[in-house]
Formats: C-alpha cells, structure tokens, sequence
C-alpha cells in the first residue's frame, strides 16, 4: 500500500520530503553553527590563554606600582604582565603592495611582539607565532579585507625611514580579532620593534591580569579601578571578550534558527493540508474499512506507516547534508577562530535535532488522523466524499459582482468561499514575504549611515577620533580653532569621554564610561526619555539601563570631583559600542581625566567629504578622521559578511518554498476537482480558461500574503531584529521601496506562475482520462 501509494503521489511526496529535509538540516545547522561557535571560541581563547582582565593605558606606566597592586592581591592575581603598543599612524602603513596606505582606515595599527606570559597572538592552527626580522604576521581582518596571501608585503614609511616586512603568517588575536574592536596587533620580532620604535610611533600600555579565580573579575576589576593604577583608556573583562568575539557569528546562527522554525511551521502546515486532502480522497474507503471492523488505530497505522517511512528518510537526509552545508555558514568563524575541539556533542546534538523534528512531525500527524474519530462509516458510504464546512456557496453571484471575466470571477469566487483552505496557502506566502524581507531590512539598515545613531552617535558627514595622548588638551585646542575658521564646515560638536565611578545595587561603585558635551548639535535617538539638559542629568545605554535597573526619573549616584553626585536619568539610548555599555552627561570635566575625544563635523552642501577627509586626516594627525559611511562598515564588517550570505541564502529559500508549496497545493486541488473540471470541459471551458480560474486564486493569494507580509515585516521584523542584537532593543528598518514593493513581490510572483505552469499538463490529462472511460 505505501508503495503504490507513492507512485500514485510522487510530486507531492517528492514536494513534502523536500519540505522536511530543509528543516531537519536547518534546524541541525544552526545547532552545528553555535557548537562550532561556542568550542572555537573556547579553543582560541584557551589557546592563546588570554588575559581575564585587560586596561588599555596611554601615558606612562611605573611597573612597581603594578607589582605591589599584584602582591597586595596575591590571593586573586596569578599573572600579570604589561604589554607595550607600539601604534603607527595608519597614513605611515602600507599593506599588500597598495599604493593607498591606511590613513582612511577606522583600525588603530600598533606592532607588537610575542607575550611571554599569556595572551600569545596565534597562527591560523592556533599555534603561538614567532617570527623573525623582516618578517610580519597580519590580523586576520587585514587579510580577508585586502585578500592578502603570505610573501605580500607590508611597508612602513616615515620621512626617510622606511621598513619593508613580508607576510609569513595571519593571526588570530583573542582580544582583538573581531572587527567591532577597532584595535589591531601586527607581530614583528623583537628587533624589528625596536627599530620602528626608533623612527616613529607613539607607546601605548596593555595592562593584563590573569586570576586564579575567573569568578572573581568584577572583584579585581572594582579593586584596580577604585586604586590609582594606570587607567587612561578601555577596560575589558573576559565574558565582554567572549560577547563581542561571538557577536558577528552569533547574530547570523540566530537569524538562521528563526529561519528554521518558520520552515518548520510551514512544513507542518504543508504536511496538514496533504493529510487532509488525502483523508479527503480516501473517504469512501475508510468508510468501507470501518464498515467491515477495522478500527480507528489499525486505520491510523496504514497512514502513519507512510508518513513515518517519509519524515525518517528525509530527517536522516536533512542532518546528513547539513554536515555539509553547515561548512557554508561556519567558515568565517574557522578563519577568525579556527576548529574548536571535537567532542560526541557536536554530534550528538544536531542529530538530536533533526529528531526533534522527526517526533514533531509524528505527533503532528497523530493529532490529524484522530480526525478518523469523527467519520461515520454511513456517512462515507453514502456521500463518497467528506462534507464541505468552509463552504459558503451562494453568497457570491456573477451578476452582483463587478467582475465581469467569468473565469476570473469564478476563481475569486472559489477562494471567497472556501478561503479556510486557501487560508494556509496565503499563509505560507505571508511567511515567505517576511522571510525575504527581514534579513534584508536587517542588512541595509545596518548599512545606512543612519545606523551610526545606533553606535551612540550622533549622524555627521565626518568623524574625528583621537585616543588619550599626552598633549591631548592641546591637540584639541588645535582642532577647535581649525574648525572655527574653515568655512566649509556647517557645524561640529565635540565629546568627550571620561570614567567615572558610579554606585551599584551592593553598595560598591562601579566604573563607567561617560561622554560629556553639548548632546543637541548631533542629536540620537532615545528609546526613552530624551538628552542630559542640566549637569544633574545622565542618559544611559539601553544595556547600562537593564543592568542598573534604572528608568527615566530614577536616581544614580555618580562619583564626580571626588565628590557624589546623585544623577537623575533623562533618557535612555541604544549603543552597541563598548560593549553596549555607555552614558552622556554634562558634568563638570578635567582634561586628564579624557580617554579620548570625539569631533562630529557637518559639510556645507557640495563639499567634497573624501577631499576634507584627507585634509583633516593630515592637519589633526594621528586623530583617525573618517566618513561616517566607512566608520560603520569598518566596525560593523563582520556582522555584515554573515548578514549578506543569510540575507542570499533566504532569498532563494523563500522562493523555491513559494514554487513548491504553490506546486503541491494546486496539484492536489486539481486531483481532487478533477470531476468538476471535467464536467466545466464539457459546458464548453477550454485548459486556458480553466487555467486562468487557477491562476486568480493563487495571484488573489499571492497579493494578500505579500501584503500582510510586508506588514508584519515592518511591525514584528523590527522587534525581532532587536532581539538579535546586544545594546538595541528598538531598531527601525530602512526599508529599500524597490526591493519590498517591487522586487520581492515579482520574484514570489515569477515563482508561482512557474509551479502553475508545471501543473497545467494535471488539467490537460483530466479530460484524456475520461474520454478514455
């Protein structure tokens, strides 16, 4: 019976296996895709035995005040060491034989050498690196930006003094691999660094401690903040290493479990209506089979053997192809972390959830077929067919309608009447609009140049950043004045950003990156309340908000001139920078306190940004000037590769869910009206008018699934996508007209006519079949 029964119903079978394998090797992906995650990033860092705590510093640092701080604690600290940053101006960097050197680059470039302790800069099998003079390892972000290969060089120019190195190796930094840490390490030998720190570049200090505790880091971090230790610059503990080494891949693994569950529910709707029609075709002989004894459970074991035999194959196929298309969405994260340690739950696990979808399948299939329950043996008998509840014929008469093509009245008319059944098919197109659309909104508003306003910034044609140097006071005064007198420039505003303590729920004080400065010149947008206007006021970041637990007109004590203050908060805002963690306030401010600061500039309309770019670029050296666009491109790059392959791969996915699930309904629906059809061919309808009936269901359908779609892709899309990414919590789409009213909508048409085409030749043998009778 399975077998004739799968050769009677070959697309359809084909179709609803099809359906079943994408989901079981989604659904097993995305588990295989935060596996090779989590063990690569627990690899890399293990590997490179990274820092549990890390202060960058920029000014002089006296070791021995270092080493009492360690002896002091000697009961938290294991290790500490000191690290110097030799960082170059990207203008004196030229890399991969590019006549452009990296003065455009948003990445803060220092040459190192080899750590002796801890935090070792890895090769691409995770090995610790060495390397001899002349010789130069690259980040791993250089090396997919520029598609550099070892032997290519690396040449660092100042005045007369010019050094050439050749790549032998890219490396894996696990506090500064991804790209939203805009600090990158090259490692040259310990000659070499001496030689560059000879002729040009400026030494900034890596401060790192490695505890015998990693549950005591807030402990040591509240200790060396609250002391007088070296802290001019960014502090990062080990879990904020593992959030933002894990960000990028991460946002791509939960956009594809979302995918996967939709394919899912679409997959389930598919297998009910297949049931459903088949009971359907079925009735007179289940009739017959209750008639003569056999009951409900026998009857449901004939079905469930076939439906068994299909979500078994298609679960076993679905895990095995997702081993290798897995490979597609885990590559960046091989190059960036490498391989992960390979343990039973790498396999375990994603064969688990492929048989989480196989039970899904068979209990969703139990809860149908208790529909037998309801059939009366005579009932079947004497009908031959099971009676139509969704019907509501007579409602709708051509000669009160305004359409007055027949055929196409007839069409709107079938699905008006039955549209519970149409109902899932409009559905389904609902869910493949959205699944077209999200991720793409998702990419071109992470794109836009609006989306700096979602980094804690302002939008601005130009921004200047400069990191805490020791005439920091007067490179400012500097730009300032600059800045007042070209009359290019419509307008600026500069911040500047501070740490300060603020207290916590336990009664100790927390630090605190804070940015002072006139908030109304660039102004963000706050999920709730609005900008600081008085001194006692602070806005804080959406993650800074949770953690805190505070709200607009809630109090915060914060610890300013050595005296407290209590804060009240006037808003909150979205940042994913630092970690999510930041604040805005107008204080009172001591220039030694600034870690660095920060110049938004606005162009007069038809200057030129590149030109200005450039000539700021040299006139505020070694502040890094960049056009807004790039800036988040550059921070954002990583995010945005992954983004773009799921942003393709759910493209082609939704459309070849349209074409089938289209296939497969209007297959079935032609089978089973095949009487009706056939009595229509003799009033006189011919296969094109038939078809044209077909075809106004399905664009009636198509246009109302696009519709709602769109709709809850602009409502429910922009929630979810918040969801995905840390430090947002309300995020608007910029929608691309061209794509979403124009674009989307004739693929998923272009789709549909295909798989009606397909089923054109169902029509056409009807007839044939009983005239042979």
């Amino acid at each position: 019976m399975l077998k004739n029964d799968l050769k009677r119903n070959r697309i359809i079978t084909a179709s609803l296996c099809g359906f079943f394998i994408l989901a079981a090797m989604l659904v097993s992906g995305a588990i295989t895709i935060i596996l090779t995650l989590s063990g690569s990033m627990d690899t890399l860092l293990a590997s490179a035995d990274v820092a549990h705590f890390s202060q960058l510093h920029a000014g002089e640092v006296e070791q021995t005040e270092l080493d009492n701080f360690v002896r002091e604690n000697r009961s938290l600290v294991k290790a500490q060491q000191t690290v110097e940053l030799l960082g170059i101006n990207g203008a004196n960097i030229y890399i991969g034989g590019r006549e452009q050197s990296e003065a455009d680059s948003l990445m803060e470039n220092s040459f190192v050498r080899q750590n002796q302790q801890f935090d070792y800069l890895l090769d691409t099998d995770n090995q610790v690196l060495q390397v001899s003079d002349g010789e130069i390892a690259v980040p791993i972000y250089h090396m997919q930006r520029y598609n550099l290969h070892p032997g290519d060089k690396v040449q660092v120019v100042d005045g007369d003094f010019a050094k050439d190195f050749t790549i032998v190796a890219f490396l894996r930094d696990s506090l500064m691999n991804p790209s939203m840490i805009n600090s990158k390490r090259f490692l040259v030998s310990d000659g070499d660094w001496e030689l560059l720190h000879e002729h040009l570049g400026e030494i900034e200090y890596l401060i790192e401690f490695q505890l015998h505790d990693m549950s005591r880091i807030q402990e040591l971090e509240t200790l060396y903040q609250d002391s007088n230790m070296p802290q001019k610059g960014t502090a990062m503990g080990y879990y904020l290493v593992k959030v933002i080494n894990g960000m990028s891949d991460g946002i791509a693994a939960s956009v594809i479990i979302f995918i996967a569950c939709l394919l899912v529910l679409i997959a389930a709707l598919c297998l009910r209506f297949t049931m459903l029609t088949t009971i359907e075709e079925d009735y007179r002989e289940i009739g017959v089979m209750k008639a003569i004894g056999i009951s409900n459970q026998n009857i449901r074991k004939l079905y469930m053997v076939k439906y068994t035999a299909i979500s078994a194959f298609a679960c076993v196929l679905g895990y095995l192809l997702s081993l290798f298309a897995g490979n597609l969405f885990t590559a960046n994260i091989s190059l960036y972390m490498g391989k992960g340690k390979q343990t039973i739950w790498n396999w375990l696990l994603p064969v688990t959830g492929a048989g989480i979808v196989f039970v899904a399948i068979i209990i969703f299939c139990m809860v149908i077929l208790r529909r037998f329950r309801q059939i009366s043996a005579l009932e079947a008998l004497r009908l031959g067919m099971a009676p139509d509840k969704g019907s509501r014929t007579g409602k709708y008469t051509l000669s009160h309608s305004r359409i007055k093509d027949v055929n196409m009245f007839l069409g709107v008319k079938e699905v008006l009447e039955h549209f519970r059944m149409y109902g899932l098919l409009c559905f389904v197109f609902v869910l493949c609009t959205f699944l077209m659309i999200v991720p793409v909104n998702l990419l071109d508003t992470l794109e836009s140049p609006n989306f700096v306003t979602y980094m804690g910034a302002g939008k601005c044609d130009l921004r200047l950043d400069l990191q805490h140097t020791p005439d920091i006071i007067a490179r400012y005064k500097e730009t300032e004045e600059y800045l007042k007198k070209d009359g290019d420039v419509s307008k600026y505003s500069a911040l500047f950003t501070c740490t300060f303590k603020v207290s916590n729920s336990e009664g100790t004080y927390d630090n605190m990156k804070v940015e002072i400065g006139d908030f109304n010149q660039f102004p963000l947008e706050y999920t709730k309340g609005s900008a600081p206007q008085k001194e006692n006021e602070i806005a804080l970041s959406t993650m800074n908000a949770k953690e805190y637990q505070k709200e607009p007109g809630d109090s915060l004590i914060l610890v300013a001139g050595g005296e407290e203050r209590q804060m009240t908060v006037s808003g909150i805002y979205q940042d994913v920078t630092n970690g999510g963690k930041t604040a805005k306030a107008i204080l009172p401010m001591e220039m030694e306190q600034v870690i660095w600061f920060t110049v938004n500039i606005n162009l007069k309309e038809g200057v030129s940004r590149e030109e200005k770019r450039l000539e700021y670029s040299k006139i505020f050296h070694p502040a890094k000037v960049t056009d807004v666009t790039e800036y988040v491109d550059q921070t954002l790059g990583g995010v945005l590769d992954q983004l773009r392959l799921v942003a393709k791969s759910a493209f082609v996915l939704s459309l070849a869910v349209a074409a089938l699930i289209t296939g497969m309904f209007f297959k079935m629906l032609m089978t089973k009206e095949a009487r009706q059809t056939a009595v229509m061919k003799s009033l006189g309808f011919t296969v094109n008018h038939i078809m044209k009936q077909y075809l106004t269901r399905a664009v009636l359908l198509l246009a109302a699934g696009v519709a709602f779609g769109i709709l809850a892709a602009n409502l429910l899309g922009e929630k979810l996508a918040g969801l995905l990414i840390s430090g947002i919590s309300d995020i608007t789409f910029v929608v691309n007209p061209m794509y979403t009213w124009l674009l989307c909508p004739l693929s998923l048409m272009l789709a549909v006519a295909a798989a009606m085409i397909l089923c054109r030749q169902t029509i056409q043998s009807i007839h044939a079949m009983l005239a042979a009778k």
